[in-house]
């Protein structure tokens, strides 16, 4: 993934104000891309922060597991998912493809849910592999350019 997509996801994480915009949906579906990839090698379950709007913010979580999105096959990646238990974790959409007030929800929630995934991961046994050290690199630059609080 673009270190400046990274860059402008932490940058976003932690600003006063989430700006909705195409940088912002590019560099979202930029780390869609790059977890599904990710997670189809290491085959870690995560299930991480709320991102629910209004009452219950637990409501809808981010979670990385095998998702079934149509009829085919299941495909590991990063959703939202209906937390309720009849639901089963049921994928209802991806982070780049959530309404404005969810969009705001997932940036402030994804530097705790990549250093939640990586935690899975290291508890797993995965972290040394190739997808395992990506990963890590992935949450180290997010957290680097968090820190660096540059302009955005």
């Amino acid at each position: 993934m673009e270190h400046a997509l990274v860059e402008h996801l932490a940058r976003q994480s932690r600003a006063p104000r989430v700006v909705i915009d195409g940088t912002l949906d590019q560099a979202l579906a930029a780390l869609d891309a790059e977890l599904a990839g990710l997670a189809g090698e290491l085959e870690v379950e995560y299930f991480g922060p709320g991102v629910g709007v209004d009452a219950d913010p637990d409501a809808y979580r981010l979670v990385v597991k095998a998702h079934r999105e149509d009829v085919g096959e299941p495909g590991w990646s990063l959703r939202v998912c209906d937390s309720a238990p009849s639901r089963a974790w049921h994928s209802m959409w991806a982070v780049h493809g959530v309404g404005r007030l969810r969009k705001v929800r997932v940036v402030r929630a994804l530097g705790d849910c990549l250093a939640g995934y990586l935690a899975a991961v290291e508890a797993a046994g995965k972290a040394d592999t190739g997808a395992g050290a990506r990963l890590r690199a992935l949450v180290d630059a997010f957290q680097s350019a968090g820190d660096a609080r540059s302009p955005g």
